[in-house]
């Protein structure tokens, strides 16, 4: 009678990122419960249904490791538990965070790094693999979960590691579902904070292994007795860990099995070996130990037979003699780049000294990237200053003296169209130029970027009436979002993922305009996730000592930059009743530096306390009397007997504030206040 395999078909239809998909790395795995634990291992097998051996990888290793397709098919052919990949060369690193998603809510620190990568739920549901590029620490860190923080552990150069396909939701919502990105610096940040700096951290994982194969290694424990002494048992171990980069641990349990001594589980003194800093203990050590009872094992390092099974000797005579006979000139037949499943791929000269130019809208500060965030504080002056950079943009003029790459703008004007209006025809004037020579398009109708429908139809409008645009602001976020709540992952992952499906269809750079949180000092208001999905981050700030644009995140340039600037009143017309009507234009400044100013009195604070709270609702359209009837509100209530003054004095701080040199707000010509 025929043996019937179980099959998983389930299995077939999990997706991987393809940076990781393509790379022969793949294995399949399935549960495997061993004497003395008390959970199951995922134990790794070749795609062929033969347990992975032998150390990681050696040539006879890399050879049965296999794209993510044909793992995926082999698991669910023979009915494994799932796929997994080995990490062995550095590329990208998998940072496995354990019990951070306890009874279905993921943590909101980890939720934030997730925000521009790949990242999925590990099979018990309670873990999180998150991938970055790059080789992000030595492989195999680890800091255990307690009761008060998750755990980490770090693969990149060492190890397997499941893979269920199952991606978060902030992953799907950000579309990140086929990215891998490098890690944001908070990541970075939480890295350093639980293994401290890299320099400090030589370990056994620099030292590579000697290439002794299985066999070996059961041969010299034969001869070793397992109830030898403490010291040289855990030396054993130790050695028997470096050599098989940690997938060793069934020789080491097995052969300590056999002993009186044996203490039962030992998973756990396993787990610790190979993280303490200084000499690694080797399989030299190993040998040594079992050579002083009589065996007699050498390490042979290179094994000549594995470059023979490579290509015979005459090949490489033939090769050489083929060398000088080759034209000397440019009709020699064009190179290719070796297969990508090599650790050490040859690159052509034509090909490696090709660099893809580093494209910018205003060179060093506004990428040609996906998402930017420009955010600041009411009254700060960032709607004035994006306005100010998205015109130069349009214009082609240098911004600052920085170069800028002339492009179409889009501004969608979400609040205050108004006094928008009157900023352009201000910066029109002062710049003395006209604006049909400009390319920059105005929508004041606020779109709701919770809805795809609104996301879609925005493209479709830009589309239809010029050029794809360099770039399109949304100022602010907060208004073309009505509903959202801007501290849920679920709406502002879900707003975000249709700014970037807007980046997709449009190739422009999106650009955001946001308030600053109640706390300045962390940001922008809301989700932490913002930051970490924006490829550049500038911050607009206002003290007592002047206005400045700082550059706080920049992807793929230097952060931290600053720029002074100051706001210039400038006319623009005559209402009806012969008054002037005025805007502000951005001026440059030299970076603010702190010195004496005007202390304001207790009732002019009292209004900046009011405008701030309004300033997170609107900026433009403001009703003077709305001010002054919450500001009355907020000042002490007379005595009694005493006549109540209250609206009087409130009226002359915000007219103090207003009418001063450097007034945070705009009295406009219809009588609605504007903040800068």
């Amino acid at each position: 009678m025929n043996t019937v395999s179980h099959i998983t078909p389930h299995l077939s239809t999990i997706q991987a990122p393809t940076f990781l998909a393509a790379k022969p790395i793949w294995l399949i795995w399935r549960f495997e419960n061993s004497q003395g634990e008390a959970k199951p291992r995922k134990v790794p097998y070749y795609s062929n249904g033969a347990r992975r051996s032998g150390v990681q990888g050696r040539l006879e290793d890399r050879q049965q490791l296999v794209t993510f397709e044909a793992a995926r098919a082999a698991a669910a052919k023979r009915g494994f538990s799932g796929v997994g990949h080995a990490c062995l060369d550095g590329d990208f690193t998998v940072i496995d965070f354990d019990r951070c998603a306890i009874d279905g809510k993921l943590n909101p620190v980890i939720e934030a790094m997730a925000a521009n990568t790949y990242a999925e739920y590990s099979p018990s549901g309670e873990g999180i693999h998150l991938y970055t590029l790059g080789n992000l620490r030595n492989s195999n860190d680890k800091s255990l979960a307690t009761a008060d923080q998750f755990g980490i552990e770090l693969f990149s150069t060492k190890g397997f590691v499941t893979f269920t396909g199952n991606a978060l939701e902030i992953v799907d919502m950000m579309g990140n579902t086929d990215t891998v990105e490098a890690p944001v610096a908070e990541l970075k940040d939480l890295i350093t904070l639980r293994f401290g700096n890299p320099s400090e951290e030589l370990t056994a994982a620099d030292q590579p292994p000697l290439g002794v194969s299985r066999e070996v290694i059961l041969e010299a424990l034969s001869v070793l007795d397992p109830d030898m002494g403490h010291a040289d048992w855990l030396k054993v171990g130790m050695a028997i860990h470096h050599e098989t980069r940690g997938e060793g641990f069934d020789l080491w349990d097995q052969w300590s099995a056999g002993g009186s001594k044996y203490p039962g589980d030992l998973t756990g003194r396993w787990d610790s070996f190979g993280r303490n800093p200084g000499k690694a203990v080797t399989i030299k050590s190993l040998i040594q130990l079992a050579n002083s009872q009589g065996a007699r094992i050498s390490v042979n390092a290179i094994s000549m037979e594995e470059f023979d099974a490579l290509a015979p000797i005459d090949d490489y005579v033939e090769m050489s003699d083929d060398i000088g006979q080759l034209p000397a000139t440019t009709d020699a037949p064009k190179a290719e780049a070796t297969p990508s499943k090599f650790r050490f791929p040859v690159i052509p000269w034509s090909q490696f000294a090709v660099q893809s130019s580093w494209r910018y809208i205003i060179k060093g500060v506004i990428p040609a990237a996906g998402l930017g965030v420009l955010f600041g504080e009411s009254g700060s002056g960032k709607s004035f200053k994006m306005l100010d950079m998205a015109a130069s943009i349009a214009r082609g003029h240098p911004w600052r003296g920085i170069r800028t790459t002339q492009g179409r703008v889009v501004y969608i004007v979400a609040e205050g169209a108004a006094g928008f209006r009157n900023r352009l025809i201000a910066y029109a004037n002062y710049h003395g130029i006209d604006p049909r020579t400009i390319p920059l398009d105005i929508i004041d109708s606020t779109p709701n970027l919770l809805l795809k429908e609104d996301a879609l139809e925005l493209c479709k409008s830009i589309l239809a009436s010029g050029p794809r645009p360099s770039l399109v602001v949304i100022d602010t976020f907060a208004q073309a979002m009505a509903g959202a709540n801007e501290n849920a992952s679920e709406d502002m992952g879900k707003a975000l993922a249709h700014c970037k499906g807007m980046h997709k269809a449009l190739g422009s750079m999106i650009m955001l305009v946001h308030h600053s949180g109640k706390d300045s000092s962390k940001g922008a208001r809301g989700w932490s996730g913002l930051r970490a999905a924006a490829d550049v981050e500038l911050e607009v700030t206002r003290t007592a000592f002047g206005r400045a644009l700082r550059s706080t995140k920049q992807k793929d340039g230097a952060d931290f930059q600053e720029w002074g600037f100051d706001l210039n009143v400038v006319p623009v017309g005559i209402d009806p009743d012969g008054d002037q009507i005025t805007s502000c234009v951005v001026v440059e400044a030299a970076v603010p530096v702190q010195g004496s100013t005007r202390k304001l009195g207790k009732n002019e604070q009292v209004i900046l306390n009011v405008m701030s709270e309004i300033g997170m609702a609107q900026t433009a359209g403001i009703e003077v009397k709305a001010v002054i009837a919450m500001a009355v509100a907020a000042m002490p209530v007379p005595e009694d007997g005493k006549r109540d003054t209250r609206a009087q004095h409130a009226k002359q701080a915000l007219r103090k504030l207003y009418e001063s040199d450097d007034a945070p707000y705009i009295l406009e010509d219809d009588g609605t206040l504007t903040i800068l």
